[in-house]
């Protein structure tokens, strides 16, 4: 269930005024992906497509990274089924809608591509194009594009659903003695609908929601809010922002005098904990992945992440630490769980058949088990349990949060209680 790190796309469409409607008018041929374009008796070559250049690429280009890092580690080992994968054809969508669409036409149309494998983008324009010509697809998933389409495949699951993670921030806020409880986003759907789900979910579970800001400007001053906060003795902030506009918020609370715990949906990257390391302090982040830092602090307990890191060190050393990248890690290792379920006799409909049939995908040991039978489906996707990692930031470093005399960084819900549950099977660190 795709969920997090929302911040970038919520900042994205602030500040352009990009028409996403509406972006094609051309004719779709549906070839349901029968064959296996791309593919040679040595090697398969695939696309992808990502916002390099555009508006905030800093927060999508990366998933290129990951997916060649993990292609290189493969091809160290031989390849798939005696093939070597090969991201041939790389394509920079700019932030627009428009462009990824004709970015998707080139890599179907003229470059023969098997698959995109990399997509990262806050707008897709490309999705429904890619889905009804049958190209599997695999990214970073931050809008409502991939739903419903068999052969678009997000990091975490093809469906978003804020109310998903509501269960665990509520229970957060209970740990940390919580009173009285803000949030704030951008006023626009990406951010907004998080912050809403969120605020109706601790309510929900009790909790006492005093100041409440979903219409947010984009750069605006914080202070206002900031006092107002104050008044309502806010203890507890969840913030949909974005990187810049977290830490507005967090220098204008200190400058006002408050005290409070805060939640950030984007922010956990080393890059930003060293430039605002100072200002953020007991700030906590709710995430969908194994933390990085479990590597270290719990040795032998999280293999997967060990591996990551250092496979990412030996071929993507600048990008190790980077969320966007480990999502490209974690989008190739599907897509060469399904080529490995395939093997040689390979077409782009197998290969979909394959992942499809995965009832359990962790990525190598870095993501709650995605069950893929369903993880397409608005009306089947996103049954419980719920399930999340904590970090917060203590003396200047990324700390995971474990349960209580365990190594275990997944804590889950069911929608009805913050009461932790047994996680499911296969769960990393269990």
């Amino acid at each position: 269930m795709a969920r997090r790190r929302l911040g970038n796309l919520a900042a994205a469409v602030a500040v352009l005024t990009v028409g996403v409607a509406g972006c094609s008018n051309s004719v779709i041929k549906n070839s349901a992906g029968g064959g296996a374009p791309g593919v040679t008796s040595s090697q398969i070559d695939v696309g992808s497509i990502a916002n390099v250049t555009g508006p905030l690429s800093s927060g999508f280009a990366p998933v290129v990274n990951g997916v060649e890092a993990y292609f290189s580690m493969v091809n160290a080992a031989g390849g798939v089924a005696g093939r070597k994968l090969m991201l041939a054809h790389q394509k920079d969508d700019q932030g627009s809608p428009t462009v990824d669409l004709t970015d998707a036409q080139q890599l179907v149309q003229q470059d023969h591509v098997f698959a995109v494998v990399g997509v990262g983008t806050p707008f897709f324009g490309g999705a429904s194009y890619l889905a009804q010509q049958g190209v599997p697809s695999f990214g970073y998933v931050v809008s409502t594009d991939w739903e419903n389409k068999p052969t678009l495949f997000g990091t975490y699951g093809s469906v978003l659903n804020f109310a998903t993670a509501a269960p665990g921030e509520a229970y957060l806020a209970q740990q940390l003695g919580a009173k009285s409880i803000g949030v704030v986003a951008y006023g626009v759907p990406q951010s907004a609908d998080a912050c809403r789900a969120a605020a109706t979910g601790m309510r929900a579970f009790g909790m006492d929601v005093t100041f409440s800001d979903l219409n947010l400007v984009y750069g605006a001053d914080p202070t206002t809010d900031v006092l107002h906060m104050k008044e309502h003795n806010v203890d507890f902030l969840l913030s949909c922002l974005d990187v810049n506009g977290n830490v507005a918020f967090a220098r204008a609370i200190s400058q006002n005098g408050l005290t409070m715990h805060q939640v950030w949906l984007d922010g956990y990257d080393q890059a930003t904990l060293h430039q605002y390391g100072s200002i953020m302090t007991g700030v906590y982040f709710w995430l969908q992945h194994v933390p990085f830092e479990a590597a270290q602090a719990f040795p032998g307990v999280y293999p997967g992440m060990e591996n990551y890191i250092r496979e990412m060190r030996k071929y993507q050393p600048s990008f190790t630490y980077d969320e966007v990248a480990l999502d490209g890690w974690i989008s190739a290792a599907l897509f060469v769980s399904g080529l490995k379920a395939v093997g040689r006799n390979l077409t782009q409909k197998k290969l979909a058949a394959a992942i499809n049939a995965e009832t359990a995908f962790t990525g190598g040991g870095l993501v709650s088990p995605v069950n893929w039978t369903t993880a397409h489906s608005t009306a089947k996707s996103n049954k419980p349990p719920y399930c999340g990692a904590g970090v917060h930031v203590v003396n200047g470093q990324f700390v995971p949060r474990v349960l209580p005399g365990t190594h275990e960084v997944y804590v889950c819900f069911d929608p009805t209680s913050t009461t932790p549950v047994p996680p499911l099977p296969g769960t990393p660190g269990t």
